[in-house]
């Protein structure tokens, strides 16, 4: 047994670059004694080396391009890195590598119209439930994705529902920007709350009574309602949620959104709107509220941990536009989301990298993906943007990013109480047309501006019986 746990152990040191500590903390859930340590120590040299780019490229590989269409990162070296990473496989297989950054929003229309004239980006990243959208136009990878998955200990749950196309895979997984509060201590201990550290309100009711003294001090809460794929859903699907309400019942046709419970949420968020929160956050997208956070205008907002990043490295003098951001970092912190009379909840799904069918370059593409998606490459993609991206293998989790720093534990905490777009039925087609017409999150604005909870809702359901019912 002990020979297997040892070849087990060397086997991920190698293939996952464990670091010193993940070796010692693995080998303590192993079992193995202090002289066999040791010996994986002296093997592994603590952790095995980043090869590079492949030494020999293909030769049908030669010449040829590829351009890859991504969303921009809110952590700036995650995407110098990537770039980089991108262009050196490139120079060393001799093929011209490009990568388009595009803001969030226009994402999804310039996948659109590449599918519709048959032509764009060889590689495209998805977002969650994007797939079942796009399935019928990209390559099947069900090698490289079940590979992947077997070597990193089974895909979670949430990335298989949101990825995987009827259990096929037409892209690769790699994860999400996850969601929590960001909040300033100093400002809600001014505010009342008697223990900013621990003590973040529980409920989005308790959240809205003291938004109401932050205010009032001239420190709003903060978030985005716009038509952007980050903040506006992870807010707008969790309180529906929290307050009984769902898109669809397990069935996948049965509209559950017009929820007496759910109505009488809205009604109260309609009022918190008023009383606690930036009212120009109708407009905003994922990158406002950032700026208004960072600029020192609000004291809370739903995002991923690149505010924090972001203001760790303004201190470091070592972020983009630095002068822009004022708020310390030692005075942030993070919280998970409130719930409401149903429970807690979050939004939780995986983005993805996929092949088109009308590249013709998809041997490259494949190619690509396989180098790229690789531990040894992709564990330090992870590593630079610092915990913003959660992994979609469990292998990953250990790594000290998600552990080192107790700030972040909360963005870990999101598979413990996420569920899908569309549940309770599955993230399939329906589930992404709904979520790509924002029916639930124009929902929220609609209540604002007519201040008609009812109505609202009323007509967000009607909207998502025509899409459930197709």
């Amino acid at each position: 047994m002990s020979d297997a746990r040892i070849g087990t152990l060397i086997h991920e040191a190698a293939t996952l670059r464990y670091s010193r500590r993940q070796i010692l903390k693995r080998a303590g859930a192993l079992g193995l004694s202090a002289p066999v340590l040791a010996a994986v120590l002296a093997q592994t040299a603590s952790a095995a080396p980043n090869p590079g780019p492949s030494r020999q490229a293909p030769a049908f590989l030669q010449g040829s391009k590829l351009n890859i269409l991504a969303s921009t990162y809110f952590v700036a070296p995650g995407q110098d890195h990537y770039t980089r990473e991108a262009q050196a496989w490139g120079a060393q297989n001799g093929v011209e590598v490009t990568v388009d950054y595009v803001n969030w929003p226009d994402l999804q229309p310039k996948i659109g119209a590449a599918v519709q004239g048959g032509n764009g980006p060889d590689i495209v990243e998805m977002w969650d439930t994007w797939p079942y959208l796009y399935y019928q136009n990209m390559v099947e990878v069900n090698d490289l994705a079940n590979k992947l998955g077997q070597a990193g200990g089974g895909y979670y749950d949430w990335v298989t529902k949101t990825v995987a196309v009827d259990n096929n895979w037409y892209s690769v997984p790699v994860g999400f920007s996850s969601a929590a509060i960001a909040y300033r201590q100093s400002y809600f201990a001014e505010a009342g709350l008697a223990d900013p550290v621990n003590g973040f309100p529980k409920t989005w009711e308790e959240l809205f009574t003291i938004g109401k003294n932050l205010k009032a001090m001239g420190k709003p809460l903060g978030q985005a309602l716009g038509h952007s794929l980050g903040d506006p859903p992870n807010f707008a699907y969790a309180y529906m949620w929290s307050y009984g309400a769902m898109e669809r019942e397990e069935d996948g046709k049965t509209i559950a959104f017009n929820q007496p419970q759910f109505v009488d949420g809205m009604k109260l968020f309609i009022q918190g709107w008023k009383d606690a929160f930036d009212e120009t956050g109708l407009s905003w997208d994922d990158s406002a509220n950032n700026r208004a956070f960072l600029s020192d205008q609000i004291s809370m907002t739903i995002n991923g941990s690149s505010i924090y990043i972001t203001a760790q490295e303004a201190a470091a003098g070592t972020a983009e536009n630095a002068a822009d951001v004022v708020v310390d970092p030692a005075d942030i912190n993070h919280a998970s989301f409130p719930g409401g009379p149903a429970g807690r909840f979050n939004v939780l799904g995986s983005r993805s990298y996929g092949i088109m069918k009308y590249s013709k370059n998809q041997d490259a593409a494949r190619q690509y993906l396989e180098w790229w998606s690789a531990p040894e490459r992709f564990q330090p993609w992870l590593e630079v943007q610092k915990g913003y991206i959660i992994p979609p293998l469990p292998t990953y989790t250990e790594n000290p990013i998600y552990t080192e720093d107790p700030k972040l534990a909360p963005y870990l905490e999101v598979v413990n109480y996420g569920r899908n777009k569309g549940y309770a039925g599955a993230a399939d087609q329906k589930a992404a047309l709904a979520s790509s017409q924002y029916i639930v999150t124009d929902t929220f604005t609609r209540a604002i501006q007519t201040g008609d909870a009812e109505a609202a809702i009323m007509q967000g359901a009607e909207q998502l019986k025509r899409v459930y019912s197709r």
